[in-house]
């Protein structure tokens, strides 16, 4: 819990201290995993944590979707999630600007209606006033391509509804990534209203196109599952996509062959199964 990482989770810790000086009577509460961490680590940690987190510690590393499960299900056996509680999943390595979450608070105050919000992240993020603009409805193709893990906010009402991150998906696993864009789409699937603002309001490290072929399989493979719910579009986008990175050499040919046999399993086995979550790992 040292070095860089030790210190992105401290401005992380920060912002949100912050956050909660201007939330007034709204309370926070973060539950944090802390992965290769001993007892006496946590001891020390929880010593001198703010009062608003609730950490877990495993001793080995499992993949993300699987920590956040962990996660979940303790708020879940705990009865922590009320149905028009807050819910987001913030990395540890993201941040939140002054005022930004009582801001957010606010939207799902005044629209009893809207059950799943985002934004954009970046490096140097935006201070805009959210109230300032009305809500847009979200385009599939705005969740596809903006819906992430450290923007995206959940009544609790969905977050109950839609249940457990797919653990085939996520850093740590074969796929390695996706995990917050299927957990998006569902949550879209279900939410009353899904609403968008397109600018960077989350602090996070800008988007790297150096990594567009590492994400490229679990990104395909999660549209091409929700290809009947709307995702249809964007799915032969990524496919035009890949085909693109391949002409350029970042992705290998027998990479792209192999994530177009994926995906196609993965959208036989959705229509196969129309009543059923969308979960690769139930395949």
């Amino acid at each position: 819990m040292k070095g860089e990482r030790g210190e992105v989770r401290a401005r992380m810790l920060n912002s949100l201290v912050e956050s909660q000086r201007s939330l007034g009577e709204q309370r926070i509460s973060l539950f944090l995993l802390l992965q290769n961490c001993d007892s006496a680590e946590l001891a020390s940690f929880a010593a001198t944590a703010p009062e608003f987190v609730r950490p877990v510690a495993v001793a080995g590393r499992v993949p993300l979707s699987i920590a956040r499960n962990m996660l979940l299900r303790r708020l879940i056996a705990e009865r922590s999630i009320g149905l028009d509680a807050l819910v987001a999943f913030p990395d540890d390595d993201c941040w939140y600007p002054a005022g930004f979450l009582s801001q957010v608070v606010g939207l799902f105050a005044r629209d009893s209606a809207l059950d799943f919000w985002f934004c954009r992240y970046a490096s140097q993020p935006t201070q805009d006033s959210i109230v300032a603009v009305e809500p847009a409805g979200a385009r599939m193709g705005e969740i596809a391509r903006n819906a992430s893990s450290n923007t995206i906010f959940l009544r609790g009402r969905v977050v109950t509804a839609i249940g457990e991150f797919d653990e085939a998906l996520g850093i740590g696993t074969p796929l390695g990534g996706a995990e917050d864009l299927d957990y998006a789409l569902r949550a879209h699937c279900v939410a009353r209203k899904t609403a968008y603002r397109d600018a960077p309001l989350v602090g996070h490290r800008d988007k790297s196109p150096s990594v567009r072929a590492r994400y490229y399989a679990s990104g395909l493979v999660v549209l091409a599952r929700h290809a009947g719910n709307g995702a249809g579009s964007e799915c032969l986008r990524k496919i035009a996509v890949g085909a693109y990175l391949m002409a350029r050499r970042e992705l290998r040919v027998r990479d792209f062959a192999k994530a177009l046999r994926q995906a196609f399993g993965a959208h036989r086995w959705a229509r196969r199964n129309p009543t059923r979550p969308l979960l690769s790992s139930d395949r």
